[in-house]
């Protein structure tokens, strides 16, 4: 595990070095802070060193597994690419576009519908399986796919769950005011093909996840990374969306359960 300078200057020149290849500049900085945090996930299991094998599963277009490949990772994004996930229907080819560039700098891209197993992955060929703001969006059982997780992950093998919480502060008191903590009636409405939230769990849910598929929890933690770009609070200027996340953020951290963000990180037994 580094010191989190030594990570975070780890991080810049990595993100730098990235942002040149497939972008052309270099004036990328840090990672958001949300990513950042799923690095420092790694970072502190030990995980984020080079050879590591990550099977992101609905990734998207994602910078997550471009920059895990730029640190020297072995990363593999597994998606159908159709919709969401920062994919543009109406704009697929250029999605296609930067996804070959992901390739070119080492990233694998497997195209394939997570719901429709089996994953097209060797039996025990994962180090690491993330699976980040995926699970809210599956229509059907997520037990064919956890089994499929299960398949293949090495043995003590890691999994990292990042989804956004049901039960958030802000959709507590939403709840008890009247207001649905699902998405807005008419944008579920509007879609012939919903692919949005579906089933936002709680953090109890991804502890009972871990367990029902062999995997013990050792990391859990909560984080307010969404809650700032929340479309519920949309009405309020920026700057106050912002003061309002910098005021909670350092007592909320400490109650994942009241955070809008939650991850686990679980390892097989």
């Amino acid at each position: 595990m580094s010191s989190p300078k030594a990570l975070h200057a780890r991080l810049r020149e990595a993100n730098e070095q990235m942002f040149w290849k497939l972008f052309g500049t270099k004036d990328a900085g840090m990672p958001a802070p949300k990513e950042t945090h799923y690095y420092e996930l790694l970072d502190k299991a030990g995980l984020l060193r080079p050879g590591v094998k990550v099977v992101d599963l609905g990734g998207g277009l994602s910078l997550f597994a471009p920059l895990l490949a730029q640190l020297g990772l072995e990363a593999t994004v597994v998606d159908d690419f159709g919709g969401g996930g920062g994919v543009d229907m109406a704009r697929r080819d250029e999605a296609f576009k930067l996804l070959k560039k992901f390739q070119s700098i080492g990233v694998e891209i497997v195209e394939h519908d997570l719901l429709k197993p089996p994953l097209p992955l060797a039996d025990q060929s994962a180090d690491v399986v993330t699976c980040i703001h995926c699970l809210e969006h599956w229509h059907h059982s997520p037990k064919p796919v956890f089994q499929e997780i299960r398949r293949i992950l090495k043995p003590k093998g890691y999994l990292l769950l990042v989804t956004p919480n049901a039960v958030n502060l802000r959709k507590r008191l939403a709840v008890i005011c009247g207001r649905t903590n699902h998405a807005g009636l008419l944008d579920w409405y509007g879609e012939v093909v919903w692919r949005g939230h579906v089933r936002e769990p709680v953090l109890g849910d991804l502890h009972q996840l871990m367990e029902l598929n062999g995997l013990e929890v050792l990391t859990t933690t909560g984080r307010n990374f969404i809650g700032r770009q929340s479309l519920a609070l949309k009405s309020l200027p920026p700057v106050v969306r912002n003061a309002l996340g910098g005021i909670s953020e350092p007592i909320l951290k400490f109650f994942p359960s009241l955070c809008s963000d939650i991850h686990v990180l679980g390892r097989v037994k």
